[in-house]
């Protein structure tokens, strides 16, 4: 199904996707930094399970957003297989990014229709 456009670019879910991809990716840098582990290579793969009935409102009993998401990272350093993990785990695990997708509904102040 194509929502809008003729599926030549991605869609607003999508690019959720990948800034959320971005983000931990970048925060896998910024931690490794800190740590003092340079980093050879660093790939992530996301990808989100969502039903469109839930977003266009056409089933109460479809969620609205993503199921669930999934993130997988291949990484390679100068630092022993078990450190570069947790160094993954610190920037994926990080709340900020679940504590995000976790709301329920965006808050409207205000809404100008008409």
């Amino acid at each position: 199904m194509v929502l809008v456009g003729r599926d030549q670019a991605p869609t607003p879910v999508e690019f959720l996707l990948h800034a959320l991809a971005s983000c931990i990716t970048a925060g896998i840098g910024n931690i490794a930094a800190a740590r003092g582990v340079t980093l050879y290579e660093v790939e992530s793969t996301i990808e989100g399970d969502i039903d469109l009935q839930g977003i266009l409102g056409l089933s109460d009993r479809v969620r609205n957003g993503y199921r669930g998401i999934r993130a997988a990272f291949t990484i390679k350093g100068d630092a022993p297989a078990e450190k570069l993990a947790q160094i993954v785990e610190q920037s994926a695990g990080a709340p900020r990014y679940t504590d995000v997708l976790r709301q329920r509904r965006a808050r409207g102040d205000r809404v100008n229709a008409g």
